[in-house]
């Protein structure tokens, strides 16, 4: 078995390729996923780190509509992952 950072590291990965999937439509997220793993490891570290933390910067922009903005945030990113 591998250890929990690679574990969290695998899952962290699979999150930025579903969301940069979902971006694009044009690429399944197993392609991204595997565009992604193709890369050097800290290059993968770049784009995963880039798509989290726009993720989260995101979702402070919409906190600041309080709940109902939260509410959306979470709405956009289910229609995004789907």
């Amino acid at each position: 078995m591998g250890s929990p950072l690679n574990a969290m590291g695998r899952s962290a990965r699979r999150v930025a390729s579903a969301l940069i999937a979902g971006i694009t439509r044009r690429h399944k997220a197993e392609e991204v996923e595997a565009w992604i793993a193709a890369l050097a490891p800290r290059e993968q570290a770049g784009v995963v780190l880039a798509t989290l933390a726009a993720l989260f910067l995101l979702s402070l922009v919409f906190a600041q509509a309080g709940v109902v903005g939260m509410l959306a945030f979470l709405l956009l990113v289910i229609l995004v992952v789907n």
